[in-house]
């Protein structure tokens, strides 16, 4: 994280860089904007859920579901991928998809201009060091910003989507994805689907389905799943943003105060930590013990790591994850493969486990290699490293209660200076 001059407590800051409420987590979070538009492509709305623009999101959304079924255009688009062209143009409503194309396009466009605004205005907060309140709390819900694991996220999203949103935070997000799919899977009769191909009985599977409804659920699977593993990337990071302020901003009003001379019953220690909640409880349990604020410091360390990572943890967001083709990949092979499987002998419901499957490890592979010829570093996991490094200096008597409290509060590790420095001469 860049270092920011702080600004004062009556300067209102004009650019926000996070909000928490009932309703759940938002940030400004730079997003890469092509991403933006392939989402908003595979189904109008999910580009702008993407960058945090729910509410037009959600109108799009509901738009793409019922100008797509009155001009029914998914079973166009199937019919035509299946070399059926006469019965293609027999099925589509044609004036209903006049005016579908323009809402269509729009949405593309849309997506991607606000993905370079929003970027522009993460640029213009991080300058005025804006804050971000780490709670809300309301007669509806405590909202507390929190690491999380982002594959766990993803992981819930893949058993129901809607979870992974709800694990993230983004409550009425989750809601609306959660609601959403319970609809269109019964539209679709899915689980009739489900059961029959996990039973053999093949024959029966497309019979079952209705192909115009069927055809929404590629992209809204793998949307759920990549959008909770963003979404809790762009949360980690949120976190990480609103405890580096408040260390910057308590170490800089503690540096005016003076600072006694060291003694020899003085002992001073240092400790790194993750950032985490445990941050702020070890400090306030070492004052607590006696410790003077002035005798404590703590400052996030600068990262000076450039590799990307293949796959971002709770430790490490870096922005950079190479998951972003793969997810296109998964989407695009498990719709063909939903396609195809209507007139293939597994049905389309294994066709488009396999797609999605398949297609995440072939887009991983392309960027790996793409990745490999820019001669760029890639490690497949990031590696945990402390990002948070305290100072105390105290009285040689509490050193072993202190130590204890670096356990308990899960620090990364300590050192006990030697004397010839924590002395005076």
């Amino acid at each position: 994280m860049p270092r920011h001059t702080l600004q004062s407590a009556n300067i209102k800051p004009r650019y926000s860089k996070g909000a928490l409420s009932a309703f759940g987590t938002n940030s400004v979070y730079p997003r890469i904007p092509w991403v933006a538009a392939w989402w908003s492509f595979t189904f109008p709305g999910f580009g702008h859920m993407f960058l945090g623009r729910y509410f037009p999101g959600f109108i799009l959304i509901i738009w793409e579901l019922v100008v797509n079924t009155l001009a029914n255009l998914n079973m166009g688009i199937a019919l035509s991928m299946l070399g059926r062209f006469e019965e293609a143009k027999a099925a589509i409503n044609e004036e209903w998809v006049l005016l579908y194309m323009a809402v269509f396009v729009f949405s593309i466009w849309d997506s991607y201009r606000s993905a370079v605004e929003i970027s522009k205005s993460h640029i213009l907060s991080e300058v005025e060091d804006a804050p971000v309140a780490p709670s809300d709390v309301s007669s509806f819900d405590i909202v507390i910003l929190d690491k999380k694991k982002p594959w766990l996220g993803a992981i819930w999203s893949a058993l129901s989507p809607g979870l992974g949103q709800l694990y993230s935070g983004s409550t009425i997000v989750g809601t609306f994805v959660l609601a959403w799919w319970i609809y269109v899977t019964y539209k679709a009769g899915t689980i009739k689907a489900w059961f029959y191909s996990f039973h053999g009985d093949y024959s029966s599977v497309s019979a079952s389905v209705d192909w115009h409804w069927f055809l929404f659920l590629p992209s809204m699977y793998a949307f759920a799943i990549y959008q909770a593993y963003t979404s809790v990337n762009e949360g980690n990071t949120v976190y990480d943003i609103e405890q580096i302020r408040y260390l910057r901003a308590r170490e800089a009003s503690l540096a005016q105060q003076k600072h006694n001379q060291l003694d020899n019953d003085t002992v001073k220690i240092i400790s790194t930590f993750d950032h985490s909640p445990f941050v702020e409880m070890f400090i306030h349990d070492i004052e607590t013990l006696g410790v003077p604020p002035k005798d404590i410091v703590a400052l996030p360390l600068e990262n000076l790591e450039s590799q990307t990572h293949v796959i971002d943890s709770l430790h490490r967001v870096d922005g950079r994850s190479i998951l972003d083709g793969a997810m296109v990949s998964a989407t695009i092979f498990m719709l063909l493969g939903t396609i195809y499987g209507f007139i293939l002998d597994w049905g389309p419901v294994i066709w488009g486990l396999i797609g999605i499957i398949g297609g995440f490890f072939f887009g991983l592979i392309i960027e790996i290699v793409f990745h490999k010829l820019k001669k760029s570093k890639l490690r497949l996991f990031t590696r945990p490293k402390s990002e948070v490094i305290i100072q105390v200096t105290c009285h040689a008597s509490l050193q072993d209660k202190l130590i204890n409290v670096l356990k308990v509060r899960k620090a990364s590790g300590y050192l006990i200076m030697p004397e010839r420095i924590t002395s005076k001469s």
